[in-house]
């Protein structure tokens, strides 16, 4: 029995809802929960289908009530007030209350929000890098029966180091500062194409993705299943995933369930959600590789994340009067089909710790000097610095900056 099913099962026995995921468009009514894993009979030893995802579109903004309605019931407790049970108690002695029906996403109503105002072209530079092929996350979906019923398929996430839009990728090179950059054959300093996000894209594998091969990446779940179209699969604590911001990078890493919805025809991951616990220390070791460098910042931040943690992260042990020591993270995705190249990148993607130059250096990162996405459709509102060269990679970028969904994820 999976680790998904235990917890249903064991919030049941409570009495209570458990791995709830507001999205009642996909299951039956009345229910708000993650869809039941099929019947065995409907996975095969002999299924063989696979399909190749590249992610796109990260959805951080979580402002407003949106907060509310992404994420999972992590804990089996609906805490919609602070006489209501829950899994540990905040700073102020008091549980965190959840969102819609029980979901756990404290990091979304109180962190996120700060963190895409302080550092404000973050998920603008996430879109333009993944739409680059630049740290692009790549989900494998694997033994599959290919019907949207499966008991028992195989998923794991690697990261690309480059992706190209090229049919033919086996003679390119690589160059570039780090030489983690794909170009033209012809020429050490042209590049190779982007990614044309069409479904014929190649991406080259990074190599700290895996053991050892391509047939053996690091992150990877042999129990995953599909029900009613919705891939689900559990995520343990440290997988970490890297975004490339643009100075720096935005690592998350949860300990819960990547779910993403497949299009009827299999082409398109139409929506998906990363949802789960993270511990607050491992949260507090990536605020630098972001280029949160200033003590004073870090420490603003690092209140905001102690104050209204919501979870513990041990979900197995411990009393409802324990202090939390995790937050409930979510945040959000879409994909199109992709294909993986045989060969993998010779070099891991480089990942900048902006924090590392000195101040008085000048190459920290200076946050609110970008062409930011509220800005696309209203060019009096940029800054006089963003000129329109600064401009022109966000408007042509081939995925978009993402526009929050208003309803589900």
């Amino acid at each position: 029995m999976t680790l998904l099913r235990n917890a249903c099962l064991l919030a049941a026995t409570a009495g209570v809802a458990a791995c709830q995921v507001y999205d009642p468009t996909l299951i039956e009514e009345g229910s708000a929960g993650v869809p039941e894993r099929p019947l065995a009979e409907t996975s095969s030893a002999d299924d063989a289908n696979e399909a190749t995802f590249a992610l796109y579109n990260f959805s951080l903004d979580q402002t407003g009530t949106r907060w509310q309605r992404l994420g999972l019931d992590l804990d089996g407790f609906d805490t919609s007030s602070i006489e209501s049970d829950a899994e540990c108690l905040a700073a102020n002695g008091r549980p965190q209350l959840d969102g819609d029906r029980g979901i756990d996403n404290s990091f979304g109503q109180h962190v996120l929000p700060a963190l895409v105002n302080l550092v404000s072209c973050m998920e603008d530079d996430i879109a333009l890098n993944q739409g680059r092929g630049l740290g692009t996350i790549l989900v494998q979906l694997s033994n599959w029966n290919g019907s949207r019923d499966d008991a028992e398929v195989e998923v794991s996430i690697v990261t690309a180091v480059d992706g190209t839009s090229r049919d033919d990728v086996g003679d390119l090179l690589w160059g570039g500062a780090n030489g983690a950059l794909l170009v033209e054959p012809s020429s050490d300093v042209v590049e190779a194409p982007d990614p044309a996000w069409d479904g014929e894209d190649f991406f080259f594998v990074d190599p700290v993705s895996l053991d050892a091969d391509l047939a053996a990446p690091r992150v990877r779940v042999q129990d995953a299943y599909v029900a009613k179209g919705r891939i689900v699969m559990p995520l343990a604590a440290g997988s970490p995933l890297t975004f490339l911001t643009g100075a720096g990078s935005l690592v998350l890493a949860v300990d819960g369930f990547l779910l993403a919805d497949l299009s009827q025809d299999g082409q398109t991951l139409e929506k998906g959600l990363f949802a789960g616990r993270t511990a607050v220390d491992d949260f507090i070791d990536s605020l630098s590789p972001l280029g949160i460098c200033e003590e004073s910042f870090q420490e603003s931040i690092v209140s905001l994340v102690r104050d209204n943690l919501d979870l513990r992260v041990d979900k197995d042990g411990g009393s409802a009067t324990d202090s939390c020591s995790a937050t409930g993270v979510s945040y959000t995705f879409q994909g199109m089909r992709a294909r993986i190249a045989d060969a993998v990148a010779p070099v891991a993607l480089p990942i900048p710790n902006p924090c590392d130059a000195p101040p008085t250096s000048g190459l920290q990162p200076a946050f609110g000097r970008c062409c930011v996405s509220t800005e696309l459709s209203d060019d009096t509102l940029l800054p006089v610095e963003c000129t329109a060269a600064d401009l022109a990679p966000y408007k042509n970028s081939p995925t978009p900056i993402p526009v929050p969904a208003s309803e589900d994820f």
